[in-house]
């Protein structure tokens, strides 16, 4: 990591307040961090919620004009609200 002696020698030269800024923005940078899901984890979620929808509506007739926004709505969910 070539960067990371660079971000140093900057750091050093900044002032006190600036220093607490960055300071803060590394804190809230590590808590977003933190709160990630790993992807794998994620993906199997998801891939469940899509075969309970798919189970769901399996055979049903869906009326005329059923369309892409439709499909997407019954397998990940009403995301509008």
């Amino acid at each position: 990591m070539a960067a990371k002696p660079a971000l140093l020698r900057d750091l050093n030269n900044l002032p006190e307040a600036d220093l607490k800024v960055v300071a803060s923005l590394v804190s809230e940078l590590k808590k977003c961090r933190d709160k990630k899901t790993p992807a794998i984890a994620n993906a199997k979620v998801v891939a469940g919620k899509q075969m309970a929808a798919i189970k769901k509506w399996a055979g049903r007739k869906l009326s005329d004009g059923f369309c892409g926004r439709d499909h997407d709505a019954v397998l990940y969910g009403d995301s509008s609200s």
